[in-house]
């Protein structure tokens, strides 16, 4: 499997699985039983009412990120700044409460870590997995350690000042760039826990989530915690053999379902590559939908070559 099947394979798994999660979104377990069984296709629906094969912020926030990098690899905090204010003007369905909270900050003029350090300090809530959910463009575009740590740490701190969530997204983007270079996901996780232990400044924090992590991936509770979140995906992978088979149990465990999907199909799609994502998933894409998540693949390699 090359780069570009792994590449293409992280975009698409985002949006399959945000596509798919979108449905049991805000459900409990049990209902998603009752009304579902299992739910293994992507009939749009649930609370937003999608279409089938329309996505969510999850997948648009990710190509925000992931047009950004492209733009200005060097520096694209700004740059993915404009695509996330670009995408807000359109008057998108759903965007998180965070977020929508940062936005307007920087609307009135605040810079993205000013505006996110401020509302943090006024409601000291920004460990929800909004910033976990966009960050993956990150493994795939920078080709150096050091530059996925800070990269993956700026972009989670545009909008969640909470250490937590820069740290599940150091964490996740480690993991799939591992994945991009060829280990597997007990070895990549594995991977990525030894290399920020080796390299963060301060330790502490990392040691206390990576416990709490652990903990909840024995019985994963799909919030919209990041670690929660992340919990869930690690999950719902570590327990398969498949990404179908992932991203269909990440999924009905129902809650936060669209991002659980999201996050666990971004590192199935890394880890099993493009060709393992069901065609009758893919199919339910417009083909103006499958052409910019090619189209920004493409030039996620291009900064990665």
């Amino acid at each position: 499997m090359d780069i570009k099947d792994k590449v293409k394979g992280g975009l698409y798994g985002v949006a399959v699985g945000d596509a798919l999660g979108a449905t049991l979104e805000f459900m409990g377990r049990d209902i998603v039983e009752e009304r579902y069984g299992v739910l293994t296709d992507i009939i749009g629906g649930g609370w937003l009412k999608l279409a089938p094969g329309e996505w969510t912020d999850d997948t648009e926030m990710t190509l925000a990120v992931a047009e950004g990098i492209a733009r200005v690899p060097h520096d694209p905090i700004n740059t993915i700044g404009e695509e996330f204010l670009r995408w807000y003007k359109t008057g998108p369905k759903d965007v998180g409460t965070t977020c929508a909270a940062v936005f307007n900050k920087v609307r009135r003029g605040l810079s993205w870590h000013q505006a996110a350090c401020q509302l943090h300090a006024e409601t000291a809530h920004t460990a929800g997995n909004g910033a976990l959910m966009r960050t993956l463009p990150v493994a795939l575009a920078y080709p150096k350690l050091e530059d996925v740590v800070e990269k993956a740490r700026q972009i989670a701190q545009m909008t969640h000042w909470d250490e937590r969530a820069a740290l599940t997204c150091q964490l996740y983007c480690l993991t799939a760039y591992f994945l991009t270079a060829g280990e597997d996901l007990h070895q990549s996780l594995d991977s990525a826990r030894l290399y920020l232990t080796q390299h963060l400044k301060n330790i502490e924090p990392f040691v206390h989530m990576w416990t709490e992590l652990t903990c909840k991936m024995s019985k994963p509770e799909p919030t919209g915690y990041t670690v929660d979140t992340l919990a869930c995906a690690l999950w719902a992978l570590q327990s398969t053999c498949t990404l179908e088979e992932a991203v269909i149990s990440a999924v009905n465990l129902g809650g936060d379902a669209d991002t659980v999907g999201a996050i666990t199909g971004g590192l199935a799609g890394v880890c099993y590559g493009l060709a393992a994502i069901p065609e009758r998933w893919v199919e339910k894409f417009s083909s103006e939908q499958r052409e910019r998540l090619d189209s920004v693949a493409e030039r996620l390699l291009a900064v990665r070559s």
